[in-house]
């Protein structure tokens, strides 16, 4: 079998990081591209939603959800790291899948040191697999964009389901769109109370002093 890795959502300030596997043949790489697998963020939403379901219907896969949480334990930690966490969720993917015989699993590399970085995977699997880790996977290889696919459909699933409990609009998640810099602005504490944004993000700062600046003005 031949595995491809990726994530969505390891930038943005608000949400869940999702990481995804897809398991497939060899000679299923045609297949992939007669139906249009590509990297998930050159495809409209509707793509990905039909590409979702033919994947999670035809082919071996797992998920993961990170949580904020999580998230800002390792940034914050003096012994790991934001890539040590997705070299972490790699490993854990790929050893819910160990009854497959993986000829080779390929992972879009987040890290420059690449050693580092699969030597991480490596040191926490159950059984070997020969691991490939390169910059830009999830547009080189098939296998990868497949998992690119179904990271990113979970992960703006997420964010609906987060709009939906709040009844307020995140936007993208990320810190250079303006609706999300409008809602965590506005609903701070609605996030932090229902773990929806990452608590470690210098954009928070940035928000938190801004808003103590306001309540110094407003006393002057």
């Amino acid at each position: 079998m031949l595995g491809g890795i990726d994530e969505a959502g390891r930038g943005p300030v608000l949400g869940p990081m999702v990481m995804a596997i897809v398991a497939i043949k060899p000679q299923d790489e045609p297949f992939l591209k007669r139906i249009g697998v590509k990297d998930s963020k050159l495809l409209t939403k509707k793509k990905r939603d039909e590409l979702y379901s033919i994947i999670t219907n035809k082919f071996d896969f797992k998920i993961l959800i990170i949580s904020p949480t999580q998230i800002d334990e390792h940034v914050r930690s003096e012994t790991s790291s934001l890539n040590m966490l997705e070299a972490e969720t790699s490993s854990k993917l790929i050893n819910l899948m160990a009854n497959l015989n993986f000829k080779e699993v390929i992972v879009d590399l987040p890290a420059k040191n690449k050693e580092t970085y699969v030597n991480k995977i490596k040191s926490n699997l159950k059984k070997p697999v020969p691991i490939k880790a390169e910059f830009k996977a999830d547009v080189n290889y098939l296998v990868v964009g497949a998992a690119s696919i179904l990271a990113k459909v979970t992960r703006d699933n997420e964010i609906q389901k987060m709009e939906k409990a709040l009844n307020i609009k995140l936007g993208s998640g990320y810190p250079s769109d303006k609706t999300t810099r409008l809602c965590v602005e506005n609903h701070l504490n609605e996030l932090k109370k229902n773990n929806f944004i990452r608590q470690s993000w210098k954009t928070l700062d940035t928000v938190e002093q801004q808003k103590v600046q306001k309540t110094l003005f407003s006393f002057q």
